[in-house]
């Protein structure tokens, strides 16, 4: 499917404001990409289409990661949105004709981020949560930082995600802290492999 077809039919499963987001993340994943050194074209693709299963009901979430066999933590149980990487991987994978393994990845992990994470991972994960139409500051200072100094920039954006779990009393995900341990310990992300995501 050719990168027109695919916006039209996210069109169809997102909310206007969903979409002008995966725009928005699409264009910063492409420029991240170019300053360090990962495929523009996968990178747009990635950012395009991260959140594809966002706004699926939380029922649905659940079923259809079980559907496939999907072990679910007990923060996934408790907050079901957690999911919508993992299942945006399953629609893409199965639904929409996208074989890249990296892009489906980066898909699954962007929203809890993970201790292993390929630099497209890393990128989309930050897009998500720096790209322009997000207004708020640290979302402007998360952009600011990802143009210049990636590690700097994802404990920028996994500290101000973790700091808003907590103060709103909702539960971390394991990899979550999996990942700001990795930071904190040795300096960045694994970046070797593909992570396990589901």
């Amino acid at each position: 499917m050719d990168r027109a077809s695919l916006e039209k039919k996210l069109k169809g499963v997102l909310s206007p404001l969903r979409y002008r987001h995966s725009l928005g993340v699409m264009n910063l994943a492409r420029e991240l990409a170019a300053l360090y050194g990962v495929s523009p074209e996968k990178a747009a693709l990635a950012g395009l289409l991260h959140d594809v299963a966002r706004e699926m009901e939380p029922e649905r979430l659940v079923a259809m990661a079980q559907q496939h066999g999907l072990a679910l933590s007990e923060s996934e149980r408790s907050a079901p949105v957690l999911l919508h990487g993992k299942v945006g991987k399953l629609l893409l994978a199965t639904e929409w004709g996208i074989t890249d393994a990296e892009v489906l990845s980066a898909v699954a992990l962007h929203v809890t981020g993970a201790p292993e994470m390929s630099l497209l991972a890393q990128i989309i994960f930050l897009a998500d949560f720096a790209e322009p139409g997000r207004s708020f500051f640290s979302s402007h200072l998360a952009r600011t930082l990802a143009k210049s100094n990636r590690v700097a920039a994802l404990q920028y954006v996994f500290q101000q995600e973790i700091n808003y779990l907590l103060n709103h009393g909702f539960v971390l995900d394991v990899s979550t802290v999996q990942a700001w341990n990795q930071l904190m310990i040795n300096g960045d992300l694994h970046r070797g492999r593909l992570a396990n995501d589901g």
